[in-house]
């Protein structure tokens, strides 16, 4: 996975499998005062329960720690899995990486 920072957000380019490594990823930059974020769904066109969780799960860590999270350009694939997950509660499904970066503002 690999990461950058955008108009002061770090955008995390999340590649399937790689999902269950992203919490680690993202402590450490909790650890230093980050707090938005955007995962970058381009390169994904699967994700099985495992990864989602972690999706879940990191996003609540950076919630907790009062921070946001979008997600943009979501495959129509997972975009239907989230949907299903009805995980639209939590992301805004129809972003673009111009969008996910204001809404992580």
């Amino acid at each position: 996975m690999d990461f950058h920072e955008e108009n002061e957000v770090t955008v995390i380019e999340i590649v399937n499998e790689e999902c269950q490594s992203l919490m680690r990823m993202v402590e450490p930059m909790l650890a230093n005062g980050k707090r938005a974020f955007v995962f970058n769904m381009a390169q994904s066109n699967f994700l099985n329960s495992v990864n989602i969780a972690a999706i879940i799960a990191t996003r609540n860590k950076i919630a907790a720690e009062r921070g946001k999270v979008a997600v943009c350009n979501l495959t129509p694939n997972i975009k239907a899995v989230f949907r299903i997950l009805k995980l639209e509660r939590l992301f805004n499904l129809d972003l673009d990486l111009v969008g996910a970066l204001s809404a992580a503002k």
